[in-house]
């Protein structure tokens, strides 16, 4: 029975191929039975493209686009911060830039090249170009000075002329050093590069001219450390070391809209924080051991200072906290000291913590900026120079 029912599945079949076959010999009858196959296949596509679509769609994060366009917090360039200058439009990642033009510093090409690596194999940085005028007999402090100012007044970038002291081996430099000093070993020296300045060509033919002059009228050999042709190259990468480096962290204290800060309440507040008005009649967090500034406090006004009317009886727009990060020793934890200022302040005052934008910032974004300076921290390192150091604030 089974065998007999399978015989005549199978010549059904048969007939119906030979049906098929013979109704597709033509091309209207492809037609007819080709197009209803066509449109229900396109019609279930359609559908399964709909349904898939709307799942993926479903499964996107509401906003998303809007905080893939969030901008993440970060230093600024300190050629691009102008203390209390309300006006000021300030490019958060944009380095090496005119802060009133938006050209090159060097006036030379709106491409700011500097603004790449330093090196990709750091090596530590010559900051001087310096020349040695040994000697058996020492020469007075006096007489040394008074040549080289009058041959250095054609140089622009720092210079200092230091002498070895007999006795004592000490080296003084000869500015700072009593007038009975004498000295036997002198050494002149110019600083290749400040921030946005570097030395060329011109200017250390000059320099070399002074040593020329000083060895003849001292009666003395000269020494030089390296030529002209090997000092150049060493300034470059000491400018590119500034301006990659060069950058400051800023906190603004906004007042409710249509509002202000009491003076009163403003100094008094600080006052608690630990912050002293200093130079330049801006608040400041001194060092308790070196005396120096850490960080300061600005008046969002045109000068950015503070009057005794202002502190006394005045209405101020706005606070901005501040600090150079090259410029100060252990520029992560000084950051940590700025912030927790900044957070007391704004509760003392009733203010709104804010980037120099205007975008209201919180702990997360002070996480990202100090992982910005621990990693500046530790590259200036790698160049042999250490944050807040002497060679760091000769440079910054």
């Amino acid at each position: 029975m089974t065998l007999q029912f399978a015989l005549i599945i199978m010549g059904i079949a048969a007939l119906l191929i030979v049906a098929v076959v013979s109704l597709m010999q033509t091309a209207e009858s492809r037609k007819k039975i080709l197009a209803p196959l066509k449109s229900l296949v396109g019609q279930s596509w359609s559908a399964v493209k709909r349904t898939f679509v709307g799942s993926i769609e479903r499964l996107k994060p509401h906003g998303l686009a809007a905080r893939l366009s969030q901008r993440e917090p970060s230093l600024m360039p300190s050629g691009d911060f102008a203390p209390g200058d309300e006006g000021q439009s300030t490019p958060l990642i944009d380095r090496g830039l005119d802060a009133k033009t938006g050209a090159d510093r060097d006036g030379a090409s709106s491409v700011d090249n500097r603004s790449l690596p330093v090196d990709s194999s750091p090596q530590p940085l010559k900051i001087d170009y310096w020349v040695r005028l040994p000697g058996e007999g020492v020469v007075s402090r006096d007489l040394a000075l008074s040549v080289f100012r009058e041959h250095e007044i054609t140089l622009e970038r720092p210079r200092a002329v230091h002498g070895r002291t007999e006795p004592g081996n000490a080296w003084l430099d000869l500015t700072s050093a009593q007038s009975d000093e004498v000295f036997s070993d002198l050494i002149l020296s110019l600083q290749m590069a400040i921030r946005g300045s570097v030395t060329n060509e011109s200017e250390l033919t000059r320099f070399n001219n002074l040593a020329y002059q000083m060895a003849e009228s001292l009666g003395r050999p000269i020494n030089f450390d390296m030529s002209i042709e090997e000092a150049l190259p060493e300034a470059a990468r000491l400018a590119r070391f500034c301006d990659q480096f060069d950058l400051v962290a800023v906190i603004h204290i906004e007042p409710k809209p249509g509002t202000g800060f009491q003076g009163v309440d403003v100094s008094r507040a600080l006052d608690r924080a630990g912050m002293r008005l200093g130079k330049d009649d801006i608040y400041h967090l001194f060092d308790a051991r070196t005396g120096v500034s850490r960080f300061s406090l600005t008046n969002r006004s045109e000068s950015g200072s503070f009057s005794y009317e202002d502190l006394e009886s005045g209405v101020l727009r706005g606070l901005v906290l501040y600090m150079n990060v090259p410029r100060v020793a252990r520029p992560s934890v000084t950051f940590s000291d700025l912030v927790s200022v900044a957070q007391y302040v704004c509760v003392e005052i009733d203010g709104t913590l804010t980037d120099p934008e205007g975008e209201a910032i919180n702990e997360t974004h002070f996480d990202a900026i100090r992982r910005q300076i621990r990693s500046l921290e530790g590259s200036m390192k790698k160049y042999g120079i250490d944050p807040g150091s002497e060679e760091a604030r000769r440079l910054f």
